[in-house]
């Protein structure tokens, strides 16, 4: 526990640079490098105060993602398996999260992640696929829905999890759980699904239908981002243009659907779900939003059809938690640690940290006007004003929350409103700096 605060007020990606006192490193070390002690308690320790936090709640959104953790590897020692392309022997580990948000948005932290190493490279394709997900990695998505949905109904029952997965999670398997064992989920479908009848598919039907409602979100700017793709049997690498920010407005279809399910072994079986289909208007085919959305939550009311987008509109919050953990505040990906068991600790520290700077920026977001002091303590309000110096202020001023992590973010290296409200990145830099004065005011105040 003390290793956890420690990290979470100096997040790093380096034990080094995270503690403070060779005493403390020498003590971190120690624990990473202590093959009897494993990370899964410790990770049900965060994922159990996260349901905690839930159990007032009537519903919250649970968007899962897997991502992949790289770190360098060059004599291949530390255990650690393929991540990216093989051929460019890219080593590392897994990890699939399970992020609790409330309906306002607000992150409420990690309730379930799971973390392995891709050993070896599948090459058994079509009929010679093993039709088990034991055999496969669509288990872990399994394994994560089904655990988590468990850990709500003991922790906080009275609290439903609507689970919001993206394409890579467009599976039979996924798709007959969510019916077979009631789970509320929306999947982004990857795959023009053929519908009870051979001639009847899902884009086709959802296209046919009127109309249901329309909605505008905000589309934030996206910065320019390198794609690739095989091409006559060349791989092919450019770059996309920037992307400005933009308000979107989009036109929600929705009917029941009967999807046929055909597993690898050719065997079907036919569900009755719901999709949504979501397209944007007055915008060029190759550059607009396109979604369609199959889920488990009924769409018979415009008020039911709106409920599923805005459900997945929050699914990037579990993007926003990886970056943040991987290349942003925690670094996770700049670790040197020797072995597999190490690094798993290491990173469900630092995904807890990265789960509570997001938490601090979006409180400021939605509850602007509640005093700091339910965040900061005194001490560190005297050291953000002293670093912030901010004009007019004294150090026993209490600023509203929304105000302290501005300064926070200015002191993070924020450059303004233009780009957007400040995210957990430049906020947690900010943190760094203050939390650091606050402990030399709390020594010398000791040492009077």
């Amino acid at each position: 526990m003390e290793l956890a605060a420690e990290v979470a007020s100096r997040p790093a990606g380096k034990v080094t640079q995270a503690c403070r006192t060779s005493a403390s490193q020498e003590g971190a070390f120690r624990w990473l490098a202590n093959q009897a002690l494993d990370h899964r308690p410790v990770a049900r320790a965060i994922e159990r105060a996260t349901l905690g936090r839930c159990k007032t709640a009537k519903r919250v959104f649970v968007p899962i993602d897997a991502t992949s953790i790289s770190v360098t590897d060059e004599k291949g020692s530390k255990d650690l398996g393929a991540v990216g392309t093989w051929s460019q022997g890219g080593r590392g580990v897994h990890a699939m999260t399970a992020f609790a948000v409330a309906e306002d948005g607000r992150p409420l932290g990690i309730c379930g992640q799971r973390m392995w190493v891709r050993e070896q490279r599948s090459r058994l394709e079509g009929s010679e696929r093993s039709a088990s997900t034991d055999d496969r990695e669509t288990r872990f998505w399994m394994d994560l829905l089904q655990s988590t949905q468990a850990d709500f109904a003991d922790v906080a029952p009275d609290c439903r999890p609507w689970f919001q997965l993206d394409r890579g999670a467009d599976c039979w398997p996924v798709l007959d759980a969510a019916h077979r064992l009631n789970l509320l989920l929306t999947v982004r479908s990857a795959h023009d699904r053929r519908l009870d009848g051979r001639t009847r598919l899902l884009w086709s039907e959802l296209s046919r239908r009127p109309v249901s409602a329309h909605l505008r979100i905000t589309v934030p700017a996206r910065p320019p981002a390198r794609r690739r793709e095989r091409r006559n049997g060349q791989r092919i690498h450019w770059m996309t243009p920037p992307r400005p920010a933009r308000i979107a407005k989009l036109a929600l279809r929705a009917a029941a659907v009967p999807v046929v399910l055909t597993t690898i072994k050719g065997r079907t079986s036919t569900v009755e779900l719901n999709a949504v289909f979501v397209r944007e208007l007055d915008r060029p085919a190759d550059d607009r939003l396109e979604w369609m959305l199959i889920t488990t939550h009924p769409v018979r009311t415009r008020a039911e059809v709106l409920a599923v987008v805005r459900g997945y509109t929050l699914r990037w919050r579990i993007e926003e938690l990886h970056r943040t953990w991987k290349r942003g505040l925690c670094r996770v990906e700049d670790s040197q640690l020797r072995s597999r068991g190490a690094l798993f600790k290491w990173a469900t520290l630092l995904a807890a940290v990265a789960s509570r700077a997001m938490q601090l920026t979006y409180r400021a977001r939605n509850e602007p006007d509640v005093p700091a002091t339910e965040e900061l303590t005194t001490t560190e309000l005297e050291a953000l004003i002293s670093l912030r110096r901010p004009k007019n202020i004294r150090l026993n001023h209490v600023p509203t929350l929304a105000l302290a992590v501005r300064w926070l973010a200015d002191l993070g290296g924020y450059v303004g409103p233009r780009n957007g409200p400040p995210g957990p990145t430049v906020v947690g830099r900010g943190l760094h700096d203050v939390l650091a004065a606050a402990r030399a005011f709390e020594h010398r105040d000791k040492l009077r």
